[in-house]
């Protein structure tokens, strides 16, 4: 397996998982996750090792916040047009009631974190979906450390701050 195709594969599912909760449509995570593994492909002879993964996650990143451009274009033509996020794939359980309540938790947080603007919405999916150190938040994203860190706490903030009115009563 070449290079470029063990590079593809160990991220196309998370470029995808970014893009997803970025977007919140499975379409368009589908045409950035091509859109980006297309650059890497036209990028890759001129990519070196130590800086591939941050490279891919800022391209990631961009062509989301492309997207969300030219949704507003379009709704801004369109007042009427909606790019509701559908429902994520049911995860497997026993219990119907389970299921239903993380799948109603997830809608919730999908929503949420669509309207948290940028670039926190960005951190915070890199760090809590796709699990990336601080370190290469702050390489991907071209920001210093503490930058990193102090967004991500307003962001997780915010977070709680739009879901806190849903569950009054819990722990978050």
């Amino acid at each position: 397996m070449s290079g470029f195709q063990a590079m593809a594969e160990a991220w196309r599912d998370r470029i995808y998982s970014f893009a997803y909760y970025s977007l919140g449509s499975r379409e368009e995570a589908e045409d950035v996750t091509q859109e980006v593994l297309v650059r890497l492909w036209q990028h890759w002879p001129t990519l070196s090792d130590g800086h591939t993964v941050p490279w891919l996650i800022r391209v990631a990143r961009n062509a989301c916040l492309d997207v969300h451009r030219r949704r507003q274009t379009r709704t801004a033509f369109a007042a009427n047009h909606s790019d509701d996020c559908p429902v994520n794939p049911s995860p497997v359980a026993d219990d119907p009631d389970a299921i239903l309540e993380r799948q109603e938790f997830r809608k919730q947080v999908e929503t949420a974190l669509h309207e948290i603007e940028e670039p926190y919405r960005s951190i915070v999916i890199l760090r809590e979906i796709e699990t990336l150190s601080y370190a290469e938040i702050a390489d991907a994203l071209a920001l210093p450390l503490n930058t990193v860190k102090v967004y991500l706490h307003r962001g997780r903030r915010r977070l709680r701050e739009l879901l806190k009115e849903e569950y009054a009563h819990g722990t978050l």
